[in-house]
């Protein structure tokens, strides 16, 4: 299990990929605790993001950003 700090993405460089609320937050059952990109708020707690295969962006509870997977994570 690793930390991941997701990447921030404007509003205007969604380039119409699907958005995620992440809500209070999201728990799995194995893989990796997810922070927002701005804020630093764990949005997801035990997530296997990395083998999620669809290009989403995910919006932060806390502060509203969206944020994306960094390449290389």
């Amino acid at each position: 299990m690793a930390t991941i700090v997701l990447k921030h993405v404007a509003e205007d460089r969604t380039n119409d990929r699907e958005i995620v609320d992440t809500g209070a937050a999201m728990f799995g059952l194995g893989g990796d605790n997810v922070h927002c990109g701005v804020c630093g708020r764990e949005m997801m707690h035990d997530v296997p993001i990395r083998t999620i295969k669809v290009n989403l962006l995910y919006r932060c509870a806390g502060c509203g950003s969206l944020n994306e997977l960094p390449p290389g994570a």
